[in-house]
């Protein structure tokens, strides 16, 4: 089973393990909103992630 995150601005990530979805985030995090790159840890981003 995955988790899955969703972004404030609608994007919904869903990723099988905890290390997709942390590269999807971070990529996303610097298309859209690069001023939270080098903000947020890997469990500041684990936090916002919830069972899919």
């Amino acid at each position: 089973m995955g988790k899955v995150i969703h972004c404030e601005c609608g994007l919904i990530t869903r990723k099988d393990s905890d290390d997709e979805l942390i590269e999807a985030v971070i990529e996303h995090m610097h298309r859209v909103h690069p001023e939270l790159v080098g903000k947020l840890s890997r469990a500041d981003i684990l936090s916002m992630a919830v069972e899919a």
